[in-house]
């Protein structure tokens, strides 16, 4: 697939509009890990749903430098949420029995597939990286999977009020 100048000048700004949305990411209070309450994923669902899987997956990518280096630590982080974006956008452009799958559907079908990711990195960087243990790390991964659930349902809605404008 051929990427226009227009298209990619236009994954580059939502880029740095998600970059620009983790600085203003909330620190949250987990012991052993870096978790973070943040909307960088904003742009790359946006990117997804009006303009495709593949923009917004690279958008998803690009979205969240910022946030993972100063506040996650964990450098799988753009790739889940690559996962969570194409994921997104794939299933708003496809059609479940006849019908067309709204925002808020695709959104969280686009978490639930980004949710092994998640599980998988979670214990490969903090348990064979850092060292956590696995029974700690359980509920940890648990929090942050609720929490990205929590992320994405903010900006599911947020793109749906945003849909007729």
């Amino acid at each position: 697939m051929k990427i226009k100048t227009r298209s990619l000048v236009f994954i580059v700004l939502m880029g740095i509009a998600g970059n620009v949305l983790g600085f203003y990411s909330i620190i949250l209070p987990i012991p052993l890990v870096n978790v973070a309450f943040t909307l960088s994923q904003l742009p790359a669902l946006f990117t997804a749903i009006y303009v495709g899987p593949l923009e917004g997956g690279i958008v998803g990518l690009l979205s969240t430098i910022a946030s993972t280096v100063l506040f996650i630590k964990n450098p799988f982080v753009p790739f889940g949420n690559f996962i969570l974006a194409f994921a997104t956008g794939y299933f708003y452009k496809r059609k479940f029995i006849g019908k067309k799958i709204s925002v808020i559907p695709s959104c969280i079908l686009g978490e639930i597939v980004e949710t092994p990711f998640i599980w998988l990195t979670v214990i490969v960087w903090s348990g064979l990286v850092l060292g956590i243990q696995i029974s700690i790390l359980v509920p940890i991964i648990a929090f942050i999977n609720l929490k990205a659930f929590l992320e994405v349902t903010i900006d599911a809605v947020l793109l749906e009020i945003a849909l007729p404008y």
